[in-house]
């Protein structure tokens, strides 16, 4: 179902005050557009296709199960690949950390745990050469309370080209309170899209029981979108230890409840409340609603909250999108120059409804217009060049 945007509570793409510099920096630049020189056109397309065909031919997708795992509790680390010059040997390495408290400045750290697992776990060699493998390994042993785990999978193809995918999360009982948990990402958090999921309490009596559910909407929802996939490692997933709670757009009564460890949070960006009971979803201030097997309304509702898009259907509100790259306007004049200013038809303009125009014709169905619930719809042409420049942007 399509999940309504609340127009009164949104305040762009910085949904909360940044608290430490690195975190300020980020969102400062991402807002600041009145200073930013728009990137020509074909440029972000030539940047696209290179950053898209970079590096080996190999593909290659990780994951590991169960998220956060309890003490001492075995985890499973999966790896799909495929390469056409063949798949001549795959290797799994873990590093395990143990967390805690610096008392010389009272901050939050990280340091290897002694004697835990350092380096390579296990290798697998194929001969005659497949072109492409799946593999799974049992980490039996699991980790102790208070681990931070970074795994990381290295292919080698054919032609002795490799390509490899790290991740890290928490393991173990959480030595941190109610902070946000991290159950997938990689670098640090000014540098990527942050992620937290929050369980509604009328469906799960805990943080910890609503994990199982994640862990479909990101490796088989966010991971697979056109704009995500390639990018995945730009995105952190967190989840909270406390519930919350978000309301039926259609009570008549809207009502968003967001542990405040999550909405005080230095570095998480926007929070999505996770329910399995059927309601009609909605945003606001940048966190929103989702049931966790809707993964287009979850990337569709990331779309405002990270990128600054516009819904693209009518909502009963229009706004202008976000620059150097809109999707929506509330003047056709001015989204027939944007279009003209890009090479694109100004017959492409369709008014959404009396006043609000978008740039992208229906006939695209952009993720913007239809959120495609339990499918994934892609970013169309304006919509994912602001895709493109926001992850510059981020990255610079």
């Amino acid at each position: 179902m399509f999940a309504i945007e609340i127009l009164s509570n949104f305040t762009g793409i910085n949904n909360k005050p940044a608290k430490i510099p690195s975190v300020a920096l980020k969102k400062a630049k991402i807002m600041d557009s009145l200073f930013f020189k728009p990137i020509q056109f074909l440029w972000l397309l030539l940047l696209a296709a290179i950053l898209s065909s970079c590096g080996s031919s190999t593909s290659l997708t990780t994951r590991y199960a169960p998220f956060h795992p309890a003490n001492n509790t075995a985890v499973n680390f999966t790896f799909n690949t495929s390469d056409n010059d063949g798949i001549a040997r795959a290797e799994l390495f873990v590093y395990e950390y143990e967390l805690y408290v610096n008392p010389d400045n009272n901050m939050r750290s990280a340091r290897q745990r002694p004697g835990g697992q350092w380096g390579f776990v296990r290798d697998w060699n194929y001969d005659p050469e497949p072109t492409s493998a799946n593999e799974t390994h049992n980490f039996s042993a699991g980790f102790a309370a208070g681990s931070f785990v970074r795994f990381l999978v290295r292919i080698t193809d054919g032609k002795g080209r490799n390509k490899s995918e790290d991740w890290y999360f928490a393991a173990g009982d959480w030595p941190y309170g109610n902070s946000p948990i991290p159950i997938l990402g990689k670098g640090a958090p000014a540098k990527t899209i942050d992620v937290a999921f929050v369980a509604d309490r009328t469906d799960y009596s805990s943080g910890r029981d609503m994990l199982p559910d994640l862990e479909g909407l990101i490796f088989d929802g966010y991971h697979i979108n056109n704009a995500i996939r390639n990018r995945r490692q730009l995105w952190s997933f967190y989840y909270s230890p406390q519930r919350g709670f978000i309301s039926d757009y259609d009570s008549g009564v809207l009502t968003m409840d967001i542990p405040s460890s999550v909405s005080n949070s230095s570095i998480i960006d926007h929070a999505a409340v996770i329910h399995t009971t059927v309601k009609r979803d909605w945003a606001s201030g940048g966190n929103f609603g989702t049931e966790p097997t809707n993964i287009g309304t979850a990337v569709h509702e990331s779309g405002h909250s990270s990128f600054g898009l516009a819904d693209e259907y009518n909502s009963g509100n229009c706004r202008t999108s976000s620059d150097p790259y809109h999707n929506v306007y509330s003047s056709r004049s001015a989204a027939e120059t944007y279009n003209t200013d890009h090479g694109w038809p100004t017959s492409d303009v369709e008014e959404i409804f009396s006043g609000c125009f978008r740039v992208e014709p229906s006939s695209l169905n952009c993720i913007m217009l239809n959120d495609g619930d339990a499918t994934m719809p892609d970013f169309e042409r304006s919509c994912i060049l602001r895709t493109i420049w926001y992850y510059s942007e981020l990255t610079n």
